[in-house]
């Protein structure tokens, strides 16, 4: 079996290729988040988050994947017991009055369970991110932040899926997102 991201990168690269290449696909993501009203519109800030992200140097996947939380003292984003310190994909946007916010991606295959407070983790990095981005050399800076989980409908069913503040099924990412890899079995 190929590792995680192997597997999931089909679907993430979709989702960023969507997100640089179509306001309509990032309106779309945002839609129904509390950062809607304010970034509906947005730019994409794909030039600056690479060049922030690989200032030191390029990282195995692309610029805007695994953004790590560490286990600094710093990023108080773990729920006890949890190894919830990774959002799978950041992209981030520019309002037309210029404040910048972060969108925490969350791929799950279908029937791939959560880990131990992998959904918790979530907001709480996120925000996380948004008070410490001046202290992480790799993260742009940014005001505001939302996070997305992109799943099988099995998923739905799971109330932890509460801690996204937007849920999108593979059929619906499907419909929207261009090469979107949708399988049945992905439901």
């Amino acid at each position: 079996m190929p590792a995680y991201s192997s597997k999931a990168q089909p679907y993430l690269d979709a989702i960023a290729e969507g997100i640089f290449s179509s306001e309509k696909i990032r309106d779309w993501v945002i839609s129904g988040t509390p950062a809607e009203a304010g970034y509906l519109g947005a730019d994409v800030l794909m030039e600056e988050q690479r060049r922030v992200r690989w200032q030191k140097s390029r990282t195995k996947q692309p610029f805007w994947a695994n953004y790590w939380c560490g286990k600094d003292s710093s990023c108080t984003c773990r729920i006890e017991g949890s190894k919830g310190l990774e959002s799978d994909a950041i992209f981030f946007l520019r309002s037309r009055s210029q404040r910048v916010l972060a969108v925490h991606v969350e791929f799950k295959h279908a029937y791939e369970a959560f880990q131990h407070g992998q959904p918790e983790a979530y907001p709480l990095r996120a925000n996380c991110f948004a008070g410490t981005y001046y202290m992480r050399p790799t993260i742009n800076p940014h005001h505001d932040w939302t996070t997305v989980l992109f799943c099988g409908e099995d998923a739905l069913t799971d109330e932890r899926t509460s801690n996204f503040q937007r849920v999108i099924t593979h059929k619906e990412a499907a419909v929207m997102v261009t090469g979107y890899p949708y399988y049945i079995h992905d439901a």
